[in-house]
């Protein structure tokens, strides 16, 4: 077993035994550093293989980013601060205490931990979409979600591969005339992979949230925490409020991570920026937003990126295809700046940026629309899509534009 396997499989279960055991106890005290040097060891000492292994190449980007996520959520949940009761617990607080009894601590620590957006908890992520049914609607809901992620997931492969092979195609221009024309175009090449992507990354997380939700409350294991309907929130905003690059990160995207990428930098900003922010200066508060903004990004995209980066420090030879494996980290930084720019620039001009101001089909919302279609469609492909692409080993050939994108969308 290597370092990213070790890591990926023992470290859930290390951080479930620590929080199972009380804060008193010598074996959790003795216990309590070792998911941090769980989660170094693969860094300092990444497994190593063959480049010529695809196998292992694919392995190594799954396991490399599953770990990195593991690090950062593991992390919040246990050195957030040592006594975890007292830092995390359900509403309302007397609602459910920290058990008395090893298999109420390993439940509680399991719901807490498999909790990403603290939904029932002090920590619950705000503005999450919540809905309101019966038993029976929320097993219905999830059955055609499912069945409408498996329909977008097949659909998008089988585009993209048809894209990719028009692409390769010699005689395309010949045979398809206007319509290879069209395709053939960079910038509709570029539209399609960022919506093609995002359907991808949507499709995955709604299939593993939905097939948990229809298992657990069809079921009625788990009790409170997994079968009941209400605490399975909607796992994406609504398209309408993609009128804003902030609003789609902040509203719309899934947050599972939120809490966990912006743990680090508010213990950073409390450490410079003092915890009593509100009675700093304006320029104070005004950089002290963008810190945390820049924090949360920028891990964010370390995790996106760490898959990348055990391809590379791994392969007995990287090939020149992998000399842009950290260009996602540029990815989520850039969003980070833009959000950033948005606010300064609406600030400047005296429009709303915020959902209460922002009317769904005026003015402010339609340009909100055009202008964020028009980022994403830019630095989804362009610093995300294609460098990815090219580490784990899909790699355009001269005048093939974004084929290779497409065919790792089709296969990967």
């Amino acid at each position: 077993m290597n370092t990213l396997q070790r890591t990926a499989l023992l470290s859930p279960f290390l951080t479930l035994t620590i929080l199972s055991l009380p804060p008193s106890s010598t074996l959790r005290k003795a216990l309590y550093p070792l998911p941090a040097l769980l989660f170094l060891h693969p860094i300092v000492s990444p497994p190593k293989f063959l480049s010529t292994d695809k196998e292992a190449v694919e392995e190594a980007f799954k396991l490399g980013t599953l770990s990195a996520s593991f690090a950062f959520m593991f992390t919040y949940f246990l050195y957030s601060g040592y006594n975890t009761p007292s830092n995390f617990y359900k509403v309302p607080r007397g609602k459910e205490g920290y058990p008395d009894t090893i298999w109420g601590r390993v439940k509680w620590s399991l719901s807490l931990i498999t909790a990403l957006r603290g939904v029932g908890w002090n920590f619950e992520v705000s503005n999450l979409p919540r809905r309101v049914g019966t038993r029976e609607g929320c097993i219905r809901r999830a059955i055609a979600a499912i069945l409408g992620a498996h329909g977008a997931w097949y659909a998008a492969g089988k585009l993209c591969g048809a894209y990719a092979r028009l692409l390769r195609d010699e005689h395309a221009a010949e045979k398809y005339g206007v319509v290879y024309k069209v395709f053939g175009n960079i910038l509709v090449q570029m539209g399609v992979v960022s919506a093609a992507w995002g359907v991808r990354n949507i499709a995955f997380v709604v299939l593993v949230s939905s097939s948990l939700e229809l298992f657990f409350v069809a079921s009625g294991v788990g009790g409170e925490r997994w079968s009941d309907p209400g605490n399975w929130v909607r796992m994406f905003g609504y398209p309408q409020d993609c009128w804003s690059v902030k609003n789609v990160w902040g509203r719309v995207w899934h947050q599972s991570i939120r809490r966990c990428i912006q743990f680090p930098g508010d213990k950073i900003a409390s450490v410079i920026f003092g915890k009593e922010y509100k009675s700093l200066p304006q320029p104070a508060k005004a950089a002290r937003a963008f810190f945390l903004l820049l924090s949360a990004f920028s891990i964010s995209g370390l995790i996106h990126v760490s898959g990348s980066y055990f391809i590379v420090a791994g392969m007995d030879s990287p090939p020149p295809s992998t000399d842009q494996w950290y260009y996602t980290f540029y990815f989520f930084i850039a969003q980070a700046i833009f959000v950033a720019m948005e606010e300064v620039v609406c600030y400047a001009l005296g429009v709303g940026n915020t959902p209460q101001e922002v009317r769904v089909g005026g003015l402010r919302w339609m340009v909100g629309v055009v202008y964020t279609t028009m980022w994403f469609c830019w630095c989804t492909p362009v610093l995300w899509a294609d460098p990815e692409s090219r580490v784990v080993g899909f790699v355009g050939g001269v005048g093939e534009e974004y084929a290779h994108v497409f065919d790792r969308i089709d296969r990967f």
